[in-house]
C-alpha cells in the first residue's frame, strides 16, 4: 500500500482579514436558502430516500473559495446557481463564518474548517492563495495524488467533524490536481430539553408505505410558534441565543421540501409568537451523501466541468471541475442536536479537445475484424446487426 508523508502547509504572507459587515453577507444567506430549496426540490432523487439532509453553508463556502480563482462565463454561471453576491463575495463568508463560529461559554460548539491540497508542483497564484488567506483563513497542503492523498483528506475530515463523517473521497483519480474542501460541525443543546422518560413509541406516517412505529419525544412548554393555511411551524431554539430549528409541518397532504423555500424560511422569522405548544417531535439520526457534479451542469453550470473551463485564477495551468462531493449527517435527540457536513471540489487539468476531422457513428449494422497487425491474420471477425 502506497503511504503518504505529512502534507507540508504553505502559508500566504496575507493575514485573515478583520471581517466586517456588509450587505454582501445578506445575499450570501439569500443564495445559500434558494440553492438549498433547489437542491432538494428539483433533485429528490439525490437523498436516495425518504430523508435528506444537506448543508449549503458548507457548499457555499466550497464554492467562495472556488470562486476566487473563476473568470468569465464558468465564474458567472457559478454566481447564478449559488445565488453569490455580485461583489463583495469573500469578505461576506469572512464575516459569516466569525459570526458562526465567535466562542460562546454557554452556547453550542460550532465549528467551520476550509482547506485546499494540491498537487506538488502545480503552479498555483499567489492571488489565489492570498485571497483564501485573507478571506477564509486557508492554509495550502501539498499531498501526492498519485498515493493516498484520498485518505489524507479524509483523515482531515474526520477530525473536523469529530469522527461523525468518516470520509470525503472513496477515491480520486490520480491525475487530481488539487482538492478544496470546506467541513461544519454542529453540537448542541435544547434550551428546553425533552426527557427521556417522555420518548414513547408512536405510528409515524410515511409519505409511500404503511405507517412505523418510531420513538417519539414529547414535551409542553412555550415555544414560537406560526399557523398559516397548509402548514405550521414550530421554533427550538438552542442553548446560547443565537441558534434555533425551525420544525415546518405541512398538513396531510402537503410538501415538506416546498416550506423550504426563501419566502417561507422568511415568514416564520416574522411572524412567530410564543405559544404554549404541546410538541410530538421523532427522533432521527441518518445521512445523506450527494454527488454535486451529476446535478450541478443541469442547474445550470457546466463550464466548470468542460473542457474550456475558466479559472485561471487558481494556477497557470488550465483546471477544470472533475469531481464534487457532499456529505452530511444529523442527529437529533432528547438533548440536542449534533451534525456534520463537509464539501469537496476535486480539480484536474483542462485538456484541449480538437475539432473532429471525421464523424464516425456505428449506429447501424456493421462488421468487425480482430487481426493480428504484423501478419494481418485474422483473430475474430463478425457482423453486429442488434447489439441490444
Amino acid at each position: 500500500m502506497t503511504t503518504q508523508s505529512t502534507p507540508r502547509l504553505v502559508s500566504s504572507a496575507v493575514a485573515r482579514e478583520t471581517p466586517a459587515e456588509t450587505a454582501a453577507a445578506g445575499q450570501a444567506v439569500a443564495g445559500m436558502q434558494a440553492f438549498a430549496h433547489r437542491l432538494l426540490s428539483e433533485h429528490p432523487e439525490l437523498s436516495g430516500g425518504s430523508n435528506a439532509v444537506v448543508s449549503s453553508a458548507s457548499i457555499g463556502a466550497a464554492f467562495a473559495m472556488l470562486r476566487a480563482g473563476a473568470t468569465g462565463e464558468t465564474a458567472a454561471q457559478i454566481d447564478e446557481v449559488l445565488g453569490f453576491p455580485s461583489s463583495g463575495l469573500g469578505p461576506a463568508y469572512n464575516f459569516l463564518t466569525d459570526r458562526w463560529t465567535t466562542p460562546r461559554d454557554d452556547g453550542p460548539e460550532l465549528s467551520i474548517a476550509n482547506a485546499l491540497f494540491f498537487q506538488d508542483g502545480l503552479p498555483l497564484r499567489p492571488e489565489f492563495l492570498d485571497a483564501l488567506a485573507r478571506d477564509f483563513g486557508v492554509g495550502v497542503r501539498n499531498v501526492d495524488f498519485t498515493g493516498a492523498a484520498a485518505e489524507v483528506i479524509n483523515a482531515w475530515v474526520r477530525e473536523q467533524t469529530r469522527d461523525r463523517i468518516r470520509g470525503l473521497f472513496d477515491r480520486l483519480a490520480p491525475s487530481t490536481q488539487l482538492v478544496l474542501a470546506n467541513a461544519i460541525y454542529l453540537k448542541a443543546t435544547w434550551v428546553s430539553q425533552f426527557t427521556a422518560e417522555a420518548t414513547l413509541d408512536r405510528a409515524f406516517h410515511r409519505a409511500v408505505g404503511e405507517p412505523v412505529d418510531l420513538p417519539f419525544m414529547h414535551q409542553t412548554a412555550a415555544f414560537d410558534f406560526v399557523r398559516e393555511d397548509g402548514w405550521s411551524a414550530v421554533r427550538l431554539p438552542y442553548e446560547g441565543g443565537d441558534l434555533s430549528m425551525w420544525v415546518l409541518l405541512p398538513d396531510e397532504v402537503g410538501d415538506p421540501v416546498a416550506l423550504l423555500s426563501p419566502a417561507v424560511l422568511a415568514r416564520v422569522a416574522t411572524l412567530g409568537s410564543r405559544q404554549v405548544v404541546k410538541l410530538s417531535l421523532p427522533k432521527w439520526d441518518f445521512e445523506t451523501g450527494v454527488v454535486l457534479a451529476d446535478v450541478l451542469p443541469r442547474m445550470g453550470m457546466p463550464k466548470a466541468f468542460g473542457s474550456d473551463a475558466e479559472f485561471s485564477g487558481i494556477a497557470d495551468a488550465p483546471l477544470l471541475v472533475d469531481d464534487i462531493i457532499h456529505r452530511a449527517v444529523i442527529t437529533v435527540d432528547e438533548e440536542g442536536t449534533e451534525a456534520a457536513a463537509v464539501t469537496g471540489i476535486a480539480m484536474q487539468l483542462a485538456m484541449a479537445v480538437p475539432s473532429p476531422d471525421a464523424v464516425f457513428e456505428a449506429d447501424h449494422p456493421f462488421a468487425f475484424a480482430v487481426q493480428h497487425d504484423a501478419t494481418g491474420s485474422p483473430l475474430f471477425e463478425g457482423v453486429v446487426g442488434d447489439p441490444s
